[in-house]
């Protein structure tokens, strides 16, 4: 893709790896991550990365295997991350709130070969569920793992000074030995590496209810940090607050890939709260800070805040979900960050798709999702006749170049449903282009819905649900939630003579499925409105849901 190259530039035909060696040699003395009481340099970093790296090959991973990152925000996962890039393997990130259902779903449908987890973070015990998964751990040697359930997966690599049946210690794999010969084949394996080979697979969910991975190459990755860069002006050398999450492209672009392509620091952050972000900011001298709109307006509502010093901060990146003119003005003239961005993205658009620029109007920030990045073509069509529509004219935002993703890995079907013959990506999001041509989302086609800048998906919900034995038929809307943008209402009919209550289902969720997948309201029912062909119609539901919210507020 000649518009794909020319955005590259110098790093046209790189990879990932190429991208972390080149900010080593550059920034060998400068901080790279500052995580707790730890600082650690560039020279560090490349140390620790090279000798994990070395790991992974004892453990006869190989180019184009599949290795599940399964932790918090924290060092050890941009260590991995650059390590199986030099190794030519390919991440599969896995979010810190999954649960049992999901984690087994994602690493058998991946081919994951290797996982590396921590034992617990907050109150999740990832123990547990990786042993209800894999019983079959305790009595296995270590890479020597069989498991019934997950037939690919031979490694477990766990982030803890413990020592667990079945299972490595990271440190002991980084302590394996410098064998000179390891260098040698890194090298080797490096160069063979292409610019447009898959080193990421992502899950994201549809309308089906299963989770597709959106296979995603190394020029995509280094295509959506250049804009960025380019977009908010940073600098080298910036200071990153990186609290959105590793696992997903927006945190992971903001916290790991675009302070290595600037020299820049990042500082992980491993789960939100606004003080610690507030008084992280005033002591590491943060310049730039990324969060969902709730994230920022907490930190701006938060009673201590005029009592930190934030002069440091200069850029900011904000998206997942609406912002207001009001909190642009607020984030502009009381953080003091003068050069903000939103944008509009998805996964299977290697994450942004349009983006604003700093120099954009409060009015444009809240109100429209920027411009297509460069060297990617942007069209709105009419539902039915699939016809181009003109500017304000609301229809289905399609996409084509070089940020849309290769496939979704072993769903060839499931791929070929998302592009038409001229070899546009259908995203199935609502949305028009305005007089000034920025592109404004107004909707989903989709019934999925946003809480707390993460993507929910009914049909994922609805078909865990089922597994809850009083349950007859269920259906799950979006309802709007003062802070989290969006939360779910679950419609349930119960099976006959199998009394039940909210609680009982709010529990039967609890610890099995990601949080913010868990539904906030339960409304039993008698029947749910359906199609003459026999399909939900869920846009009755969402009346119902609003009534029912309006009651409880009320009552």
């Amino acid at each position: 893709m000649e518009d794909l190259k020319e955005l590259l530039g110098e790093w046209a035909n790189k990879t990932l790896a190429d991208l972390f060696d080149h900010a080593v040699t550059q920034y060998g003395e400068e901080e790279a991550m500052v995580f707790n009481e730890e600082r650690m340099t560039y020279g560090e970093m490349g140390r620790r990365v090279a000798d994990f790296a070395k790991g992974l090959l004892r453990l006869g991973i190989k180019k184009g295997d599949k290795v599940g990152i399964w932790l918090s925000n924290r060092p050890e996962w941009a260590i991995a991350e650059f390590a199986v890039a030099q190794v030519g393997a390919v991440m599969v990130p896995l979010s810190t709130r999954f649960r049992a259902f999901d984690i087994e779903y994602i690493l058998k449908q991946s081919d994951s070969t290797t996982l590396l987890m921590a034992d617990f973070f907050l109150k999740n015990n990832y123990l547990e569920v990786i042993n209800e998964i894999c019983p079959e751990l305790r009595s296995a040697k270590p890479g020597e793992l069989n498991s019934k359930r997950l037939p690919s997966l031979r490694n477990i690599i766990c982030l803890s000074q413990k020592q667990y049946p079945g299972m490595f210690k990271f440190q002991d794999l980084m302590n394996g030995g410098n064998d000179p010969s390891s260098d040698s084949l890194l090298k080797k394996i490096q160069v063979s590496l292409k610019s447009s080979d898959i080193i990421n697979i992502p899950y994201t969910s549809g309308t089906t209810g299963f989770p597709k991975g959106v296979m995603t190459t190394h020029e995509q990755y280094l295509g959506e940090i250049l804009v960025f860069c380019d977009r908010l002006t940073i600098s080298e050398k910036d200071r990153f607050l990186a609290l959105p999450p590793f696992f997903a492209n927006f945190g992971n672009y903001f916290g790991i890939l675009l302070p290595v392509l600037v020299g820049g620091c990042s500082v992980p952050v491993e789960f939100f709260d606004p003080e610690n972000c507030l008084r992280l900011i005033e002591k590491e001298k943060i310049t730039h800070f990324t969060g969902t709109p709730t994230m920022y307006l907490d930190i701006l509502n938060h009673p201590n805040f005029t009592k930190y010093n934030l002069s440091s901060l200069r850029t900011g990146m904000t998206g997942a979900s609406p912002a207001s003119v009001q909190m642009i003005n607020d984030v502009r003239s009381k953080m003091g960050i003068k050069t903000i961005c939103n944008g509009y993205g998805m996964t299977e658009n290697s994450g942004a798709t349009t983006m604003t620029c700093g120099a954009d109007s409060a009015e444009v920030m809240a109100k429209t999702t920027g411009k297509p990045l460069p060297g990617v073509e942007i069209k709105i069509v009419d539902l039915k006749t699939r016809g181009d529509l003109s500017k304000n004219q609301i229809g289905e935002l399609c996409t084509r170049g070089w940020i849309v993703m290769k496939g979704y890995y072993k769903m060839p079907d499931e791929t070929a449903k998302c592009f038409d013959e001229k070899g546009w990506f259908h995203t199935t999001d609502l949305g028009y282009m305005d007089d000034e041509d920025n592109f404004v989302i107004t909707g989903r086609i989709k019934d999925m819905f946003i809480s707390g800048g993460t993507n929910v998906y009914p049909a994922e919900v609805e078909n865990f649900l089922y597994t809850f034995p009083k349950i007859q038929q269920v259906a799950v809307v979006g309802v709007p939630d003062e802070r989290m943008g969006e939360r779910g209402m679950a419609f349930i009919i119960l099976k006959e003579g199998q009394p039940s209550n909210e609680k009982e289902i709010l529990d039967f969720c609890k610890d099995k499925i990601a949080n913010y997948k868990i539904p906030k309201y339960v409304k039993f029912v008698n029947e749910i409105p359906m199609a003459g062909v026999g399909k939900i119609q869920k846009f009755k539901l969402q009346e119902l849901a609003l009534e029912e919210l309006k009651k409880r507020k009320m009552g």
